[in-house]
């Protein structure tokens, strides 16, 4: 209730401050004393003077027809009250001049007025997502505070701002570097506990001082160059601490801190390099402090982004980039001021044209640069690709010899034997006893027949050579019998058809290489990893939220060694919270229920749970044995809720109709909604988008099993899905059947729908 009364105290206050200023603002009169009299000492040409004809020199003698009041600031001072100006020139009549707003007051009060709205919806979002959280609440205090602070130093208003800028210029930086601590720091270090208390009575100090030299009306010229240093030496100060602690923080701390220190050096490098800096050095600034303080909106805006967002944002990726950018901005910035101030001379012109064509020749250079980056990791990925391939095919052929050459070895009483295979243009071969260094062998052509007891050709039907066998002499030293050489001659000839095979495969695959690339493939490899990002951003993004800030609390809870019934029942519903989303985690990566209830209970667990999730009604029929094999019934179940799911998200459908029963030698299922359908000729059964993975998915997992999908649709007209998981031995049975009788129970399986095979 406090933060929202604080929230409607500051819209109130800002909405007077800023009729007022709007009525009267800001003139960039700055006067000396000459006697008794004030006399124009300088003209900020941000001001309203400059559309009028004063000139240094010129005498005040009146505001609104009374003697001007006046607020000192060194050796000048500025009008505490604003209305009809009176002045006298030397040798010329009294001027009298009206202070009317224009355009240009409006749009400069409309952008004050939207920064500080932004920074404080940004407060009230980020408490109102975590009310309970001591670190939101201290967010919520800095935003205010930097709300506070632009609209003080932007006012014209002088009673109700004398009050209010003192307090928040003081207290601006202990908040930074306050909030800094919180941000970090899981537990604050005594030392910085002890600056930080320092840091408070030193900033109360200069409060209850600045507040006594403001009702004074004179205001020593060095509080504006105090304020600058604080603020600038809080920035110094984090930048030292985070250097102290950076090697001893894990990787999100680590990540908090560059962020927050990035936001904020960016957000201060407009007020340190055009307001900050130069009044240090020259006594004067390049551009109003409301206006440069105004960035302060990027360290809020970016902290509710990371917090709202909760991504696995690693910011040491975007750091480079981000200082290139702000360097660049931070430059065009200079350059528009310098071309303002200078009334856009020609030097200015020149330098502002100069830095257009830098930035249009860095633009192309680095889109050139791009691609070729692009080019060149595409081709290195390419070889890699390639490189993986042939090894992987090496050794699957290396493996194809094996089986052979052992089954030989073993059934026949013989010391060893080598099988070399031509593929192409490279030999590859396995051998076993005396002949197993062969294998290290890369460029084998023709062996050397006095080292084998007996060579066999491995002969194709069409008279070619593909190899050799080599026979070693057996044990006992004996000739081999015809029972062993029938054998021997048996193996070799199903090797020459086992290599036939793989070499007819590996032509195929070329020719499909020589197509149009699949995206089938690669669909399945996406899905996977978008799964396995999915799950990485629901344990970041949920659970580990929630033991984040449990733990900032209880560390505050420790620190305080308070707490009430409010906080504890706060702290218990984050935990339920985070079991339930591990719960739900657990269920979608091994739904437990199957093992405990069955495949029964499960699928109407799911049904109910689409239900209750606003999904259509479903109508479920299962006619599976219970003596479904656990392997079987997870594989079911994983494709209902997937293809479910589907429907809940895309389908629009009214009704979901699931049918699941047993063939004689497969289990199939139907899985049918009255949704708006998609377009199979344009998405050859998948479809594009984040929704095609589950599809995909599903289709990589009936492979496995030797099964078939089926999908039926069109636009408008649902969906029917259709799947078969042949039972173990099942492909074996089809292979033994006639292909009337596949025919059939294909055709039962699926519906109606008929498949030959």
């Amino acid at each position: 209730m406090v933060v929202y009364s604080s929230a409607l105290l500051f819209l109130l206050v800002a909405i007077y401050i800023h009729t007022i200023t709007f009525k009267k603002p800001y003139t960039g009169l700055m006067f000396r004393e000459d006697g008794d009299v004030w006399v124009v000492a300088s003209i900020d040409r941000d001001g309203k003077a400059r559309e009028w004809n004063v000139d240094i020199g010129d005498i005040l003698l009146s505001v609104d027809g009374q003697k001007p009041k006046v607020m000192r600031f060194g050796d000048r001072a500025y009008l505490k009250q604003l209305g009809k100006l009176e002045f006298e020139r030397k040798g010329f009549r009294h001027l009298e001049l009206n202070i009317d707003p224009g355009m240009p007051d409006l749009y400069k009060s409309l952008f004050a007025a939207c920064m500080e709205l932004l920074l404080l919806v940004i407060g009230l979002a980020a408490y109102r997502n975590k009310p309970e959280s001591y670190m939101m609440r201290r967010f919520y205090a800095l935003n205010v505070i930097m709300a506070v602070t632009l609209l003080s130093v932007y006012s014209t208003e002088t009673v109700l701002t004398g009050l209010i800028l003192p307090v928040v210029a003081s207290w601006l930086p202990y908040l930074l570097f306050a909030f800094f601590v919180t941000f970090v720091f899981r537990m604050v270090p005594w030392w910085i506990g002890l600056l930080m208390a320092a840091y408070r009575v030193l900033a109360s100090l200069f409060a209850i001082y600045a507040l006594l030299v403001f009702s004074l009306g004179d205001i020593p010229g060095w509080t504006r160059s105090a304020l600058h240093t604080a603020l600038i030496g809080t920035l110094l100060a984090i930048f030292v601490i985070s250097t102290i602690y950076w090697r001893g923080m894990d990787r999100a701390e680590k990540n908090q801190l560059l962020t927050f220190v990035t936001a904020l050096t960016f957000g201060l490098m407009p007020y340190l390099f055009l307001y900050a800096f130069p009044d240090l050095l020259w006594g004067e600034y390049i551009a109003m402090p409301d206006m440069t303080l105004a960035g302060l909106i990027i360290l809020p805006a970016s902290i509710l982004w990371l917090w709202a967002r909760q991504k696995l944002l690693d910011i040491r990726f975007y750091l480079p980039g981000l200082v290139i950018h702000g360097l660049y901005v931070g430059l065009a910035t200079i350059l528009i001021a310098a071309l303002i101030r200078s009334s856009a001379s020609l030097v200015t012109l020149t330098l502002c044209g100069v830095f257009f064509i830098l930035t249009l020749l860095h633009r192309l250079g680095l889109d050139n640069f791009k691609r070729k980056r692009e080019k060149r990791e595409n081709h290195l990925d390419r070889q890699r690709l390639e490189m993986s391939i042939r090894l992987a095919e090496h050794r699957n052929s290396h493996d194809l010899l094996r089986m052979p050459a052992e089954l030989i070895h073993s059934v026949t009483d013989i010391e060893g034997l080598c099988i070399v295979w031509r593929k192409g243009s490279e030999a590859i071969m396995y051998g076993t006893g005396p002949y197993v260094e062969m294998q290290e062998l890369t460029h084998f052509h023709q062996p050397d027949l006095s080292i084998f007891a007996q060579v066999m050709d491995l002969v194709q039907p069409d008279g070619m050579v593909i190899g050799y066998l080599g026979l070693g002499t057996k044990k006992n030293n004996t000739s081999f019998t015809p029972e062993e050489l029938g054998l021997i001659n048996k193996v070799r000839m199903e090797t020459v058809r086992l290599l036939m095979g793989a070499a007819l495969l590996d032509e195929l695959r070329e020719a499909k290489n020589g197509l149009p690339m699949e995206t089938t493939e690669y669909k399945l490899l996406e899905a996977q990893q978008a799964e396995r990002v999915r799950m990485s951003y629901y344990l970041h993004d949920h659970v580990l939220q929630n033991l984040i800030f449990l733990a900032r609390d209880l560390e505050e809870l420790h620190d305080s060694e308070q707490s009430d019934k409010q906080l504890t029942a706060v702290w218990l519903k984050c935990l339920y919270d985070t079991q339930r989303d591990i719960r739900m985690l657990c269920d979608h990566l091994y739904p437990h229920i199957i093992d405990q209830a069955g495949l029964d209970a499960a699928l109407l667990w799911l049904a109910r749970t689409v239900k209750e999730k606003g999904g259509p009604t479903i109508k479920l029929e299962n006619k599976l044995p219970d003596t479904l094999p656990s392997l079987y019934k997870m594989t079911l179940f994983r494709i209902v809720r997937e293809l479910s799911n589907n429907t809940v998200k895309h389908a629009r459908a009214q009704k979901l109709e699931i049918r699941l029963w047993e063939m004689e030698d497969a289990f199939c299922g139907q899985i049918s909604d009255d949704g708006i359908g998609f377009d199979q000729a344009s998405v050859c059964g998948i479809r594009t988008g984040s929704q095609g993975f589950g599809l995909v998915t599903i289709s990589s997992q009936i492979a496995q099993f030797g099964g078939d999908i089926k999908i039926d649709s069109g636009i408008e007209r649902g969906t029917i899905v259709h799947i078969r998981l042949p039972k173990q031995g099942g492909e074996e049975k089809n292979e033994a059947t006639n292909k009337g009788s596949t025919t059939r129970r294909s055709s039962a399986c699926y519906g109606g729908v008929e498949e030959s095979t």
